[in-house]
């Protein structure tokens, strides 16, 4: 044994350990073994299987190959479908008869193949009470709707082999729920599980590590979508499945505008779904504790957003008598210890593996202290390993070949994370003696050199250089992560933002006590006393799931144990910061005792978070729980780079981290050691800091809004400032905010009048009207609106020779749009318009001149409640009609110069707006 392990274990107890156990490998870092896409006799016809009483049907598509050379080409989606082929019909899966499933990957999963089987495979062979699985990975899209049952006037698709050649279309929800709904009339036990999306979102390109599983719409209607069904057979909404199937289960990879993601050939989502799918406990795994533990895997690596949907107290795919974990084999237990099983993500070099007796089962396989020993893998080819052992129990039986392995920690590989540098020949590049020194204090320091690899190719994090010199940390979602005072502070940050990848990939073994997001229930709960800079509702969420925190609210964690735990728990845990901090509780090093039924807010000095930038980020919250005889000291766990012990005097939670973190150092050969033997648990759950949080809210589902748009009182604009304030967009924004805050009760006036008196002061007392506001806007913050600079009406803003096209690029098709976009709108009924600048296109806020608030009929604007505002459209679920049916949007527009800006650091939101708005010293931010 290391010595420092022995001064470990005189200070922490063996729960440490676990806590740094990793699950099942889940960001597709491995180096798996692929799949050529050949699917042979993997699609048969044949006489049917029944299996205990009812037959088990399940249809799985893979497709990463596309004829249409506009179609980007994806690794990942057959290898996820042979993964979840294998999941259900291998020997410790899920029962379903390999003659009953049908696997098309590539070139055979064609738009007609997918039909006819579905038809074939499912429809004509199930039976009431019989368990029918759709699984599709592969570009997702949208397209026009052509029967107006969509919000958003755009139906979901699936991309097939041969979509979008020789007149075939997209796959469009419509007529995939007339499908569903004749599989429904035959059996509802329907799951459908899709690691694609519908919608785009903005990441960094092919410099970013992942690549996005959606394909932008169609660019005109094919001769087949011309076909569609135009009648009310509709799904009825943004959803793939139609509330007229209230039975079926659906898991979505990607939702709230995120984007399905795959990295190094393997579906993130896929990879966490089939981690979870994977174990096996004494009671049978139910959709809803698959739906409560995949969040926090896909965390680790991702920032999208999974869905779960349907009736998910049911028994995952009717399977009641699964109890065999899926694991690897021990093929050889001699000097040197040989497995094999199928490919995981996270196996590799250094991996960490725990021996349980081959006939185990169930919660025996979930308790550390009915393992035999511990293993660390040597080198693996993907479909075996060669490991040896690092630590063995005493009382266990000696290992032995048919031995079940089970990855709990996952390969060095894992770990690391890829950092670019941009070039200095790029927009936000790096000038080259900079970077020369950035590559050398990285590569020098004792931390980051081991989990931070720097690229010049993709990387999962990149650094950029601001207009004014300053570096920013870009995270994989491509918001901004940290901004740098000093270049010295950054390689202590990458270090700890690559120890985030490991802490949040972690998975309780609770055996037969406890079970992750169950027994530890946890809240974020606002702080008794608020400052003076916090503003906005908090709406509280009900325990274990995301908690939006409103910007600069303070706030607590509070812990309550499940009444039906066995024992009492030992609890503490760790907040994991989107700008790489990690802060541990307790933090004053006190154990936390709860015996079941009690609650603890943490609250002492140093417990009370406030709710700071950077926004719209997800953080997690890790809570554990330990038995008595195993405190951990979580307070330790705190890693801001100034309080870490340097040099010698590291602390041993410090060098055991070191251990458990650093590649390599686990594959060295040590004497073997106790192995671990007391069951622990946890709990994860989100949160997001939000500005502008004070919105008009329904009492209850059953009463409607009576408001169909209305004002954002009190709205702060800091959030959708550019950091660089020469940018055309922050001038247009400060403009567009002076108007709207010019009167001291409701911003300057509705008004529609001719603009001829001798200023713009005695102009703006008349009032000022839609279609002006944007002209003045850009005009008075200097900025050329067309050619001559002339105002331009509603109704002539949406022709196609519109003088909008001097300093405008249209983006009708465009469907994210953008802060700054001008949307126009108009009601070819009644011959009116409106028009608005976006300002939030994902919470569906504008700023614009009303003639309304919050009314049916637009209202005299003798009114006051009129005039210069900040709105949010609630009834409605996008931004394509205003306030009625008939209000249609009839163009957008994008200012030249904010496109070219968006390409550059400072052009877009960033953080310095929002430095001092927390900050009781500094007026909370406000300008003067």
């Amino acid at each position: 044994m290391l010595p420092y392990k022995n001064l470990l274990k005189q200070t922490l107890s063996p729960a440490f350990f676990l806590f740094c156990f990793l699950s099942t490998g889940c960001n597709g870092k491995g180096q798996d073994a692929s799949f050529s896409g050949k699917t042979g006799d993997l699609c048969p016809l044949g006489k049917a299987t029944a299996v205990n009483g009812y037959q088990r049907w399940a249809l799985v598509i893979g497709v990463g190959q596309y004829k249409n050379d506009k179609i980007p080409d994806l690794i990942g989606p057959p290898n996820d479908a042979q993964r979840f082929y294998e999941l259900l019909t291998s020997k410790d899966g899920y029962g379903f008869p390999k003659e009953n499933v049908c696997l098309l990957l590539n070139e055979q999963a064609t738009t007609a193949k997918f039909k006819e089987t579905f038809e074939k495979v499912l429809v004509d062979r199930a039976q009431e009470k019989d368990v029918a699985v759709v699984y599709f990975a592969g570009h997702g899209s949208q397209t026009r709707d052509k029967n107006g049952d969509e919000p958003d006037r755009m139906d979901e698709t699936f991309l097939f082999h041969d979509s979008r050649t020789n007149d075939i279309g997209d796959l469009v929800d419509d007529e995939f729920n007339v499908m569903l709904a004749k599989l429904y009339s035959k059996t509802k036990y329907i799951t459908m599980i899709t690691d694609s999306c519908n919608s785009g979102t903005s990441m960094r390109g092919d410099k970013g590590t992942f690549t996005a599983r959606f394909a932008q719409p169609m660019e005109q209607d094919t001769k087949a979508d011309k076909n569609l069904i135009t009648d009310d057979k509709g799904d009825g909404g943004g959803s793939w499945i139609p509330e007229s199937m209230p039975g079926l289960i659906a898991f979505t990879a990607a939702s709230d505008g995120t984007s399905a993601l795959e990295t190094e050939g393997h579906g993130i989502f896929t990879d966490a779904l089939l981690q979870v799918l994977s174990q096996a406990r004494d009671q049978p795994l139910t959709y809803a504790q698959v739906a409560r533990q995949v969040p926090s895997l896909i965390a680790a690596t991702s920032y999208q957003i999974p869905y779960f949907q349907g009736e998910l107290d049911r028994p995952v795919f009717g399977n009641t008598v699964r109890t065999r974990p899926r694991g690897w084999e021990v093929t050889d237990a001699g000097a040197q210890i040989k497995l094999a099983g199928t490919p995981v993500a996270a196996m590799g070099k250094g991996a960490e593996l725990r021996v349980y007796d081959g006939t185990a089962t169930g919660d025996t396989t979930r308790d550390p202290g009915k393992a035999k020993a511990t293993l660390i893998v040597d080198s693996t080819s993907g479909l075996s390993a060669t490991a040896h052992i690092s630590a063995a129990s005493d009382s266990a039986a000696k290992i032995a070949k048919g031995d079940l392995a089970l990855l709990v920690r996952p390969a060095d590989a894992f770990l690391k994370i890829k950092v670019r540098l941009r070039p200095s020949n790029e927009p936000g590049g790096i000038v080259q003696e900079r970077t020369v020194a950035l590559r050398k204090a990285i590569e020098q320091d004792l931390d980051a050199k081991i989990l931070v690899e720097l690229t010049e190719g993709r990387g999962d994090y990149e650094l950029v250089m601001t207009h004014d010199n300053q570096l920013q940390l870009m995270g994989p979602e491509n918001k901004i992560r940290n901004t740098y005072v000093t270049d010295a502070k950054i390689p202590a940050s990458l270090w700890q933002h690559a120890r985030q990848h490991a802490l949040l990939a972690l998975q309780g073994e609770g055996g037969s006590l406890y079970a992750d997001n169950e027994t530890l229930q946890v809240q974020l709960i606002p702080a008794q006393k608020q400052g003076p800079c916090a503003k906005g509702a908090w709406e509280q969420a009900v325990a274990n799931t995301e908690q939006i925190i409103p910007l600069c609210h303070a706030w607590n964690i509070r812990v309550r144990l499940a009444e039906k735990s066995p024992t009492p728990l030992l609890v503490g845990g760790i907040i994991a910061s989107t700008d790489g901090g990690t802060y541990g509780f307790p933090t004053d090093g006190r154990t936390v005792l709860l015996k079941p039924g009690e609650q603890v807010v943490f609250n002492s000095p140093g417990e009370t978070f406030r709710g700071t930038p950077p926004l719209d980020l997800q953080d997690r919250i890790l809570v554990f729980g330990t038995q008595e005889t195993n405190p951990v000291a979580w307070h330790l766990l705190s890693s801001p780079a100034v309080s870490r012990a340097m040099g010698p005097k590291k602390s041993p939670l410090y060098k055991a981290l070191d251990a458990y973190l650093a590649p390599g150092s686990r594959g060295v050969k040590i004497e073997a050691e106790a192995i671990e033997s007391s069951p622990w648990t946890m709990s994860s759950i989100s949160m997001r800091v939000e500005a502008n949080q004070k919105f008009l809210k329904q009492k209850s589902e059953e009463t409607p809004i009576a408001k169909r748009e209305y004002t954002v009182s009190n709205f702060n604009i800091a959030p959708y400032m550019p950091d660089n304030p020469e940018t055309a967009l922050y001038k247009v924004l400060a403009k567009a905010d002076w108007l709207v805050n010019a009167s001291g009760k409701d911003g300057i006036g509705y008004k529609q009048h001719t603009w001829n008196k001798p200023n713009d002061e005695q102009n703006l007392k008349m009032g000022i009207d839609c279609s002006r506001f944007i002209w003045f806007s850009f005009t008075r913050a200097g900025l050329p609106y067309n050619r001559s600079n002339d105002y331009i009406s509603t109704a002539d803003m949406v022709g196609k020779n519109s003088r909008m096209n001097d300093q405008f690029e249209r983006c009708d098709n465009d469907q994210d749009f953008k802060l700054g976009d001008v949307l126009v709108y108009r009601d070819d009924n009644q011959g009116d318009g409106h028009t608005v600048m976006v300002i939030d296109p994902i919470k569906r806020i504008a700023v614009g001149s009303m003639a309304w608030d919050g009314n049916a009929k637009v209202i005299p604007d003798t009114l006051a409640d009129t005039g210069v505002e900040y709105q949010k459209i609630k009834v409605k679920k996008d931004m394509k009609r205003w306030d009625r049916s008939t209000m249609e949007l009839k163009a957008c527009w994008r200012y030249r110069p904010f496109i070219e800006e968006a390409k550059k650091p400072g052009g877009q939101p960033g953080a310095k707006a929002l430095t001092s708005v927390c900050d009781q010293a500094n007026r909370c931010g406000v300008q003067n």
